[in-house]
C-alpha cells in the first residue's frame, strides 16, 4: 500500500496540474509523469499500490477526456502522437486497476470464449471488452483501445515506432517507459524504445550462429506497417518480414545488422505471453 505521506504527495501533484489547461501547442503530461515515475520500474507496474494511490492517474485521464477535437487538431503532429500514445497507456493502467487483482475467467465464461483456457489467470485479456468494447474519451471522441491504435494512430500517422511505445499490460509488450512521451522529444524517445525492445532477448532473439531469428508476435500482427522499409538485400521470402528486419537493423548491434543483411536465416515468431506486467508477478517468480 502507498503510505499516507505518499498519497499526500500524489494528491498535491495532481492539484498542481489539474488547473493548468492544455497549451495551444500541446498537452501537459506532468501528471502521468508522476504516475510512471512512482509506480513503474523496469517496465513492470506496481498495480497494488497504484490501485490505492490512483488519484493522479484518474486526474490525468480527466484532462485527456477534456480535450476537444478542435483543440487536438490544432496541435503539431508529434504533439498529437504523444497525446494518443500516453492516453492509450494510461487507459490501459486505468482499466487494469479497475479490475485488479486479476482472477481469470470462470469456467462458463471460458466455454463461451475457449481461448481464455490458454490464458494465464492474471491477464488483461480476462477483462470483457478490454480492447474493443470499453470506450474512453480521447480527443473529443469515444474510442476503444483498438480505435486509438487502428482508427487514429495507424490510420493517421505513418509511424511504425508506435509499436515499441504502446503497452497492452502484458510481459511480452515493450517495456512501459518511466516517463511520458512528449512531442519535442518524441523521436528520441521512440528510438530509445525501439532499441530497448529489439535488443531484449526475452522479446526478440537474433541467433547468428544457429541461423535463427525469433521475432515478437507484434511484428506478425503489424508487419504491414514496416513494408516500406523492405530492401533488396536481406530476407527475401516475405516482403513484410523483409521490411521488419530492415527496420530492425537500424537499432540492433552492428554484428546483428550485418547478419540480417545476408538473409541466411529462418524467421520464427515467439508466442505472446499475456501474463500481466505486474511487479508482484515478477517478484513471485524470482
Amino acid at each position: 500500500m502507498v503510505p499516507r505521506e505518499g498519497t499526500l504527495v500524489l494528491a498535491l501533484a495532481w492539484l498542481a496540474v489539474a488547473a493548468a489547461p492544455a497549451a495551444g501547442q500541446g498537452f501537459d503530461h506532468a501528471a502521468v509523469d508522476t504516475v510512471l515515475e512512482r509506480f513503474v520500474q523496469d517496465g513492470r507496474v506496481d498495480y497494488a499500490a497504484l490501485k490505492v494511490g490512483r488519484e493522479v492517474l484518474d486526474g490525468y485521464l480527466s484532462q485527456v477526456a477534456a480535450v476537444t477535437a478542435q483543440e487536438f487538431e490544432s496541435w503539431p503532429a508529434k504533439e498529437r502522437l504523444a497525446y494518443l500514445i500516453n492516453a492509450y497507456n494510461a487507459y490501459v493502467l486505468h482499466t487494469i486497476v479497475d479490475h485488479y487483482p486479476m482472477t481469470g475467467s470462470g469456467f462458463f465464461k471460458k466455454l463461451t470464449s475457449p481461448k481464455r483456457f490458454t490464458l494465464p489467470g492474471n491477464s488483461i485479456r480476462h477483462i470483457d471488452g478490454v480492447f474493443d468494447g470499453i470506450s474512453h474519451e480521447v480527443a473529443g471522441r469515444e474510442m476503444t483501445l483498438d480505435d486509438i491504435v487502428h482508427g487514429a494512430l495507424r490510420a493517421d500517422y505513418a509511424e511504425p515506432r508506435i509499436h515499441f511505445a504502446l503497452v497492452y499490460g502484458a510481459v511480452s509488450c515493450p517495456p512501459l517507459r518511466e516517463e511520458a512521451f512528449r512531442g519535442d522529444r518524441l523521436d528520441e524517445q521512440l528510438d530509445d524504445q525501439a532499441r530497448l525492445f529489439l535488443n531484449d532477448p526475452r522479446l526478440n532473439r537474433f541467433e547468428v550462429e544457429r541461423g535463427q531469428v525469433h521475432l515478437s508476435q507484434i511484428f506478425e500482427w503489424f508487419g504491414d506497417d514496416f513494408r516500406g522499409f523492405a530492401s533488396e538485400s536481406g530476407y527475401r521470402s516475405n516482403e513484410k518480414i523483409n521490411g521488419v528486419l530492415a527496420f530492425a537493423s537500424r537499432y540492433v548491434r552492428e554484428r546483428v545488422a550485418s547478419y540480417l543483411e545476408t538473409g541466411e536465416y529462418r524467421v520464427h515468431f515467439l508466442s505472446y505471453d499475456w501474463t500481466l506486467n505486474d511487479q508482484a508477478v515478477a517478484a513471485a517468480t524470482q
